[in-house]
Order: C-alpha cells, then sequence, then structure tokens
C-alpha cells in the first residue's frame, strides 16, 4: 500500500495489545483512517495474546508494557511474539527507560511513549510495517549499555546477602514477611535470644543497625532467598 507521502506499508496488518479500551480504540480508528488494517487484542491472558498473534502472523504488534492484571509486564511476550514471526513495537506511557531497555533486548524494533504526537506515531508506525530502522543504532547502544548498568548495581545490592548462612537467610526472610522476633521463636520452637543472636549477625552483615532497616535494606534490593519457613 502506498500512501500520498510515499511511504509503503506492505499490507501488513497491525495487531494493537492495549489494556486501556478508550486509548486502543482510538489508535485503530486513527490507524484505518490511513489505511492501516488494525485488529484489538485484549490483554485477558498471555495465552489469549499469542493466540491472536499466532493467526496474524507477519503483523506489527503495537504492544503496551503493563498490561493490568491480565498479563502484566508486556515485556514478557515480546520474545514469544517474535518466535511467531511477528514484529513488536512498543506503544507505552512508562518513561522508565531500564524497562524500555529489557524490551529493546528482547526484541523489539523500538518503542513509542503514548504522550508522542500522532503524527510521529504514525510514521515510525508506517516505518515499522515497512522494515525500516525505527530505533537509532547509537540508541539502542545507550539502552543496552544502561541495561547492563543496572543489572550490575542491582547484584552488587545483594551480594551481602551472601554472607548470611542459610538459617539467617530464613530469619531475614521472616522478618521480611513481617513476623517478629518471638513469632519466629515460637515458630522454630527456638529462644528468643536464640533468634536474636542470629538477627543480630544479620544486621552486622548488612551492615544496618535495626530490624526495620535490614527488611528495607532487603527490599529495596529485590532479595528473595525462596525458602519456606520452618515449621514446628
Amino acid at each position: 500500500m502506498i500512501h500520498e507521502d510515499g511511504a509503503v506499508t506492505s499490507g501488513r496488518s497491525v495487531l494493537l495489545v492495549e489494556d486501556h479500551e478508550l486509548l486502543a480504540e482510538t489508535l485503530r480508528v486513527a490507524l484505518m483512517a490511513e489505511g492501516i488494517p488494525v485488529r484489538i487484542v485484549a490483554p485477558t491472558s498471555a495465552a489469549a495474546v499469542l493466540a491472536a498473534a499466532a493467526d496474524n502472523r507477519q503483523a506489527l504488534i503495537l504492544l503496551d508494557l503493563d498490561l493490568g492484571e491480565g498479563v502484566g509486564d508486556g515485556t514478557t511476550l515480546i520474545g514469544p511474539l517474535i518466535g511467531l514471526g511477528n514484529t513488536v513495537l512498543v506503544v507505552t506511557g512508562s518513561t522508565v527507560r531500564v524497562q524500555i531497555a529489557a524490551a529493546v533486548e528482547s526484541g523489539a524494533v523500538g518503542y513509542l511513549l503514548k504522550s508522542t504526537s500522532f503524527d510521529r506515531l504514525l510514521a515510525i508506525v508506517r516505518d515499522a510495517l515497512a522494515g525500516r530502522p525505527v530505533l537509532s543504532e547509537m540508541e539502542r547502544f545507550e539502552l543496552l549499555a544502561l541495561l547492563r548498568r543496572h543489572r550490575a548495581e542491582e547484584a552488587g545490592r545483594r551480594v551481602p546477602f551472601d554472607r548470611l548462612s542459610p538459617r539467617e537467610k530464613q530469619v531475614l526472610r521472616a522478618l521480611v514477611e513481617g513476623h517478629g522476633v518471638d513469632s519466629i521463636a515460637e515458630r522454630w520452637v527456638l529462644s528468643p535470644a536464640t533468634v536474636r543472636t542470629q538477627v543480630r549477625g544479620i544486621l552486622t552483615k548488612l551492615g544496618v543497625r535495626t530490624q526495620l532497616a535490614a527488611v528495607a535494606c532487603a527490599r529495596e534490593a529485590q532479595w528473595l532467598d525462596g525458602g519456606e519457613l520452618p515449621r514446628s
């Protein structure tokens, strides 16, 4: 299909994966007015989105990253959608560049913020449909470098937790889950003094002074040991 500005969209269709119905319908009507066939896919579940993509291979998928309770983080869908033979262009309200970088790393050809003017959105959609680059190599490089730095910082924040003994990790997990020293002692059939000793070890190794600070540190580092609390 050739538009007045000479842009070629190659007759490919667009799948719009967006959980805000009004926004999705607005985009659909606008794109259809430009002669671009569009289908809205409600992200009720990851399986529903992938099923729609399987029925529309070679489509350009405009994918939001925040897909509500049905899917959650849309980044998890990018690899499977590409695996079905589709192209993914992220259209998101998120300005968190680490999240955008993760989407690009997963295979998205580029991204658009929902605050982008419609003229700009349409131009980039046309480029993506025609197989033209929509993200410069420099911006791709910068996003992926940002993601690597972020992951290195996250790994660094978790280093102190590696110093904890298995029991200390269990105690910290219990603290994060909201249990107090007496509760932990009762559930594990230990004396409160024994549990307090373990708590002191945690505070020393994490370099903090209080249980609240240890819990805050664990949450900030997104630490999760994965072990279950021992049952008495």
